[in-house]
């Protein structure tokens, strides 16, 4: 069930924007709902007199900016700068916040590259990927990655064997998701392994695969359901009708009209890149 939200303050007319999120809050409870959802991203945000002075000036809570600055004076916590912003609003209930500190000190319970996985983890399902595959990156080349669990490190080499899926490098995640596979023995890492290998085409290694590894008959139907619905996506894509049109023309010798619907696919392509890229 929903519930009623009271606002408190003003909606401020210079909004607040957090450099580490892009976010931008007019008002407190925005801010809540940024600091809730984001809280190791934007903590060290908190602490600039342009935040405080935002919550004063712009949102109208003269008395909640003075202690808020009396925090900071005092050198308290993000966590208690955080909370005192949760308590200026409705927002947010008792449970939730207790919920929030709950969690916020198991982050703090784990190991610095435990935190560093969980930042990627989080940038990656807000999608911002490119961001994420750099730290995941930066986290597989780390000297301390015996900090890591079994189970933790094969989540992590998942992740990245995803992010190579989705850049088209299949026989690189077919190796990701392989050795993830060894460390974390997750169902969902041996239907992805098995998605990649069979798009891989690599037909030897998929029945290799299947004596060695025995799936049981639920993850093998997860992937013939999951690679058909793929397939037949793609046929029905302009892309493949037109890398099937090519094939045609190469197949009946068409040489100068191969060559020009092939440079006019490739424009359309890299058009299509740029703009996802932006």
């Amino acid at each position: 069930m929903g519930k009623i939200i009271l606002c408190v303050g003003e909606e401020a007319k210079n909004p607040f924007v957090f450099q580490a999120t892009g976010d931008r809050v007019s008002s407190i409870e925005e801010l809540c709902h940024v600091l809730y959802q984001n809280a190791f991203e934007v903590q060290e945000e908190l602490y600039t007199d342009e935040f405080t002075r935002f919550v004063g000036e712009e949102l109208g809570l003269t008395s909640r900016a003075e202690y808020l600055r009396h925090l900071i004076d005092a050198h308290a916590g993000a966590k208690d700068v955080m909370v005192a912003c949760f308590c200026s609003a409705d927002y947010y209930d008792a449970q939730e916040i207790n919920a929030f500190l709950q969690e916020y000190d198991a982050f703090y319970e784990k190991s610095p590259l435990e935190r560093e996985k969980w930042k990627a983890d989080r940038l990656w399902q807000g999608g911002r990927e490119h961001e994420a595959k750099k730290l995941y990156q930066k986290i597989l080349l780390s000297e301390n990655l015996s900090e890591l669990s079994d189970t933790v490190y094969g989540d992590l080499l998942h992740n990245i064997g995803v992010t190579k899926m989705r850049s088209g490098n299949i026989s690189q995640a077919v190796e990701y998701f392989r050795d993830a596979y060894d460390h974390n023995s997750a169902d969902e890492t041996l239907k992805q392994y098995f998605i990649a290998l069979t798009l891989s085409g690599n037909k030897e290694r998929m029945e290799q695969e299947l004596k060695v590894l025995a799936p049981r008959s639920e993850v093998t139907m997860q992937v013939a359901q999951e690679v058909y619905i793929a397939r037949n996506a793609a046929e029905q894509s302009g892309e493949y009708q037109e890398l099937e049109k090519l094939k045609k023309l190469h197949e009946d010798g068409k040489v100068a009209e191969y060559y020009q619907c092939a440079d006019a696919l490739l424009e359309r392509l890299k058009e299509k890149y740029r703009k996802a890229a932006q």
